[in-house]
């Protein structure tokens, strides 16, 4: 089967950000609460801190990352711009050009995306964790949250005009 250049590029960026973002919220999960047997869902050392900072941080560094490595690959050419027609109909195509801008805006995702988690957490009142069971729910949850950031970065990246600059 057949996979495009982009989607290929699209793939492989987002396992590579997935795994790293799965080994970074295991560790910090290892640092901050391997003595506990239970994490309280609310409070300073909570779920709900961990979700927000880990969120908001993450969002901000995966949408960089992958911004900066799709416009190096569309200056390459390893992967083709978005056609004029496929740009400007999503929401993500009104993402804003300069990338710490966007990268700012991938953190607010991340904070709105943490707040449907706990929101969803607590409407199932689990307010109490076990330790192995949360570290399950980190990981799982660090994969997609990488996946849907690196998507929507990808997408709009793809989107970008990029300026080669001449070598005179």
């Amino acid at each position: 089967m057949h996979i495009s250049l982009n989607y290929r590029f699209l793939l492989s960026l987002a396992a590579i950000l997935a795994v790293a973002s799965v080994t970074l919220s295991m560790l910090l999960t290892a640092i901050m609460w391997m003595p506990y047997k239970e994490l309280p869902l609310w409070g300073q050392q909570s779920i709900a801190t961990h979700l927000f900072a880990y969120s908001m941080i993450a969002g901000f560094a995966i949408g960089w990352v992958a911004t900066i490595a799709t416009r190096r690959a569309l200056r390459s050419r390893k992967v083709l711009p978005l056609h004029w027609h496929l740009r400007s109909q999503t929401l993500i195509d009104r993402l804003p050009s300069r990338m710490f801008n966007r990268a700012f805006m991938f953190a607010l995702a991340g904070f709105a995306i943490a707040s449907i988690m706990l929101l969803l957490l607590d409407l199932l009142q689990l307010y109490h964790i076990p330790y192995t069971e949360f570290q399950v729910l980190a990981s799982v949850y660090s994969i997609c949250f990488s996946a849907a950031i690196t998507i929507m970065a990808v997408y709009r990246a793809l989107g970008d005009s990029i300026m080669r600059h001449s070598n005179l």
